[in-house]
């Protein structure tokens, strides 16, 4: 039972998609305020970019170490476009990933779902300042005060005080923990939810907001969001390959997602929580986005575009300022958001003071393609960028020991951590959950990442470990392996 709420700890805590954790990791190198600086205008060779070598620079060791399986990087810089494809899609799909290749992007959803709030005010149907009781008369009658004080440009903003993920998620398939969560989930949850802060006060990040945002922008419209999103915003700009599922005769096309360690992963699928971590989509596509966010259309879509991006809400304390789904960086101009699914990680940077925007995308959920977009954007800005970090272990542990480590090692029966190692890093996943990433503290000692819990192992002086401890919340219970 103890590991069955650590991993659920996870999911519930939304490692869908990028929160507060998240950013203070990734971002605390963002204090530089991306102190930008006019580059010069380089002509960029026929077939190459001007910043093409310190890219390979930056994504080779990521590849050579297992940490990304592909990798697609696409910019904008003023005048130039330029796509990068690094890496294999699989083990068994050799072949390297196209400007084509479709990826899920996870969290960077929350930024259209923002631009869709956007359209609707613009377009007059909606407000910023309409509450979620004025769509939905079933939340009015059964929870006025929510019905009442919390308005969509709160749920756009993460400042509704709302949980990041609701209590009453409980995925038939955990692997898949967003597939079966659908409309009368979320309604009856925001029936009787009390939120954790006043709406309009700072909060935390919430994966239910931006998802119940989406669902009722869905039901303002007398749509689903996948046809909301398809005729209001991917259609317009010509996005011809992101939706919130994939074709049947596209699936060829999608990178194959991978857990962290490196083996197959599995795709996350989505009903009610759409609008918070849904879209796929490819460089390509992902280039006509960054376009149409540097240079508006003309028309109400840009208008809508030119409102998202406009600040709605101050940065307070760790957090950052927000636009409608975008962070603003410390520069008070740059607009970013990452996102992560189990199987996939990506990042997106726009500036309109570079006249520039970076996308990064890859069917694995390491975090190191967020430094990777950030290292990218400073190179655009004219700042010497430094070689990326691959997280590995806390202290140094021999690849030799590292293997030893990795078995199943049966908690209750029924319940197996599996323990896997890639090179010298090392991964826990317990049964029927996702995949979890260790840091070793010694040897034999290793901390679960993004949960409060360490797995101890038992090492003899020669031989494979025989049992594995999980220290959590004063509880120890031991895992015995399993025979192979």
């Amino acid at each position: 039972m103890i590991c069955r709420q650590l991993v659920f700890a996870q999911i519930r805590a939304g490692a869908l998609i990028t929160g507060n954790r998240m950013l203070k990791i990734t971002f605390t190198l963002m204090a530089f305020l991306f102190a930008i600086f006019i580059i010069s205008s380089d002509a960029m060779a026929e077939e190459s970019y001007k910043h093409a070598k310190q890219i390979v620079e930056l994504v080779q060791p990521l590849i050579d170490s297992g940490t990304l399986p592909a990798v697609s990087i696409g910019i904008i810089d003023k005048e130039d476009r330029w796509i990068g494809n690094f890496g294999k899609l699989a083990k068994d799909r050799q072949q390297p990933p196209t400007d084509d290749t479709i990826y899920e992007i996870g969290s960077i959803s929350k930024v259209f779902t923002g631009i869709l709030l956007a359209e609707a005010v613009v377009s007059g149907d909606l407000t910023l300042e309409t509450t979620v009781g004025a769509i939905s008369p079933a939340i009015a009658e059964a929870n006025a005060d929510v019905a009442s004080s919390i308005q969509l440009r709160h749920l756009s903003t993460h400042a509704s005080g709302l949980p990041r993920m609701p209590s009453n998620i409980a995925p038939k398939d955990p692997l898949d923990p967003y597939a079966d969560y659908d409309r009368p989930l979320i309604i009856d949850f925001i029936k009787m939810v009390q939120p954790d802060s006043k709406p309009g006060a700072p909060s935390g990040y919430s994966n239910l907001g931006v998802g119940l945002l989406g669902e009722l922008l869905a039901m303002n419209a007398d749509t689903t969001y996948k046809e909301l999103l398809a005729n209001t915003l991917i259609k317009p700009l010509g996005m011809t390959d992101t939706a919130t599922d994939v074709e049947e005769e596209k699936r060829q096309r999608l990178a194959p997602p991978h857990l962290a360690s490196g083996e197959p992963g599995r795709e996350w699928h989505f009903d009610a929580m759409a609008g918070a971590g849904a879209i796929r989509s490819t460089p390509s596509d992902m280039l006509r986005f960054i376009d149409a966010n540097l240079n508006p259309p003309e028309g109400k879509l840009g208008e809508a575009i030119e409102l998202a991006w406009k600040q709605h809400a101050e940065a307070k304390g760790d957090s950052f300022a927000m636009g409608l789904g975008w962070h603003i960086a410390r520069d008070g101009s740059t607009r970013w958001h990452n996102g992560q699914t189990g199987g996939y990680h990506s990042m997106l940077f726009i500036s309109r003071e570079l006249r520039a925007g970076v996308v990064v995308l890859s069917n694995s959920p390491a975090t190191e393609v967020d430094a990777l977009g950030e290292m990218i954007i400073k190179l655009i800005a004219g700042i010497e960028a430094q070689p990326i970090a691959i997280a590995m272990s806390g202290v140094a542990v021999d690849e030799s020991v590292v293997k030893r480590l990795a078995g199943r090692y049966e908690l209750v029966p029924g319940f197996v951590l599996n323990v896997t190692a890639n090179g010298k890093r090392l991964f826990v996943q317990a049964t029927g959950q996702q995949q979890l990433t260790l840091v070793a503290q010694s040897e034999t000692k290793w901390a679960i990442v993004g949960v409060e819990a360490v797995l101890e192992f038992e090492l003899p002086e020669k031989g494979i470990s025989p049992s594995v401890i999980l220290h959590q919340n004063g509880a120890s219970p031991k895992a015995m392996r399993l025979a192979e």
